[in-house]
């Protein structure tokens, strides 16, 4: 009765890394927003609305007073409107307000002027650690290593029935006969995929912001 209890995990095993290639694929082309908190999604909103109403009518006191309040008074105002008037959130705004509570320049939890060097700009991303804005976009090779990972699973999963009538007799890969070992492996990547899906997300919000301050802080 265990070993049908393995098989279902094992199956499982295998929809459950489906389903993380459909979510990482959704949440960079359709949920990027979901990712953020009430709080950020309604700071998203007024921003975007007011550096809509700022860009088509010069006018920016309120878009000034909205962005002082949400990213602090020290934030460049400039860069602000730049991020929250793309017309894509995803693009700049939505990484700014995920993450602006680790910039750092030159120190300090704002900026008051321009930044002329990318280099003055940190991120904190621990206590102890502390690096510049990256400057290469990894999110092709951390999606890829997603997709090999849902292969494996499901090659894995099909070794674990095929070993029923045809045991692999190779010394060095005889652990496939046994489905408890294929089952943890299985776990094991979708668990991996878990790890870099949530650091591709981290990763790409970074370079984001990397190319706002390149771009738009000149």
């Amino acid at each position: 009765m265990l070993i049908y209890l393995v098989f279902l995990m094992i199956f499982v095993g295998v929809t459950i890394a489906f389903y993380q290639v459909y979510e990482i694929h959704y949440n960079i082309n359709i949920g990027n927003d979901k990712k953020l908190s009430n709080a950020d999604k309604s700071h998203l909103k007024a921003l975007s609305e007011q550096a809509k109403i700022a860009t088509q009518t010069q006018g920016r006191a309120d878009f000034d007073r909205a962005a002082t309040s949400t990213l602090g008074a020290d934030f460049n105002r400039d860069i602000a409107l730049a991020a929250f008037a793309e017309e894509e959130e995803g693009c700049y705004a939505i990484p700014l307000l995920r993450r602006k509570a680790q910039l750092r320049f030159n120190g300090e939890s704002g900026v008051n002027k321009r930044i002329s060097n990318m280099s003055h700009i940190k991120v904190q991303h621990l206590p102890f650690l502390k690096t510049t804005l990256p400057r290469i976009n990894m999110r092709a090779a951390l999606i890829t290593l997603v997709i090999l990972n849902c292969f494996l699973v499901q090659l894995l999963a099909a070794m674990s029935v095929y070993t029923i009538s045809y045991p692999v007799s190779i010394a060095w890969l005889a652990w496939l006969n046994d489905p408890w070992a294929v089952m943890l492996l299985i776990y094991a990547f979708i668990f991996t995929s878990l790890l870099i899906s949530t650091f591709d997300r981290y990763m790409h919000d970074l370079y984001q912001l990397g190319k706002l301050f390149k771009t738009k802080a000149v």
